[in-house]
């Protein structure tokens, strides 16, 4: 063999062992599941978007079972969001939508968010994340607004900092990706 393809060969080999062991991104501790659902409370268009919404998550060990959960009407956790003085008898199973979601991966991949809500969606109201739960804050890297929403990713909590508005899918969120730590679902044409 010639020193030329020994010197050439302990390159290659050298770029896998390096390649191999780097990360694709950063891994939280534990991993994450599949995918998880974060409820929201419907704010009326033009009035404030609370910083104080309680976070009610659940995690399933797959996308199809979380969203049958939002389909569901997200029993259990719907209760824990409905406003004081709501009558529980005045609120239907049904009244759950998807309004987005945010993904570890970049196009739609690694694990799941669901962001959802009451309602039909973003058609006269918004929804507020002032925070997001362990393991998803600054690990956001796309993101898709549903049900007439567009989602704006903020780097800060409670809406603060820089802002990219996904109208309504962001394969990449850019200068943002894995920086997000709250998020605004608005109506179609309403950017953050």
């Amino acid at each position: 063999m010639s020193r030329r393809f020994l010197s050439v060969s302990a390159v290659i080999l050298a770029t896998l062992v390096i390649t191999s062991a780097a990360p694709a991104f950063a891994s939280s501790d534990p991993p994450l599941p599949a995918a998880c659902t974060v409820g929201g409370v419907a704010i009326p268009e033009g009035d404030p978007i609370p910083e104080d919404v309680p976070e009610v998550i659940s995690c399933f060990s797959s996308v199809e079972e979380a969203e049958q959960f939002i389909e569901d009407g997200a029993p259990g956790d719907y209760e824990q969001l409905i406003p004081v003085g709501v009558s529980s008898r005045s609120v239907s199973a049904a009244a759950t939508v998807t309004v987005g979601k945010i993904w570890t991966g970049t196009s739609r991949t690694g694990s799941v968010l669901i962001h959802w809500g009451s309602g039909s969606g973003c058609y006269g109201v918004t929804f507020g994340f002032p925070s997001l739960g362990s393991g998803w804050n600054n690990n956001v890297r796309s993101a898709e607004g549903f049900s007439n929403c567009w989602s704006s990713q903020y780097d800060g909590t409670s809406y603060t900092g820089s802002v990219l508005t996904c109208a309504p899918y962001c394969s990449s969120l850019g200068a943002l990706a894995a920086k997000t730590s709250s998020i605004v679902y608005r109506p179609v044409g309403t950017f953050g």
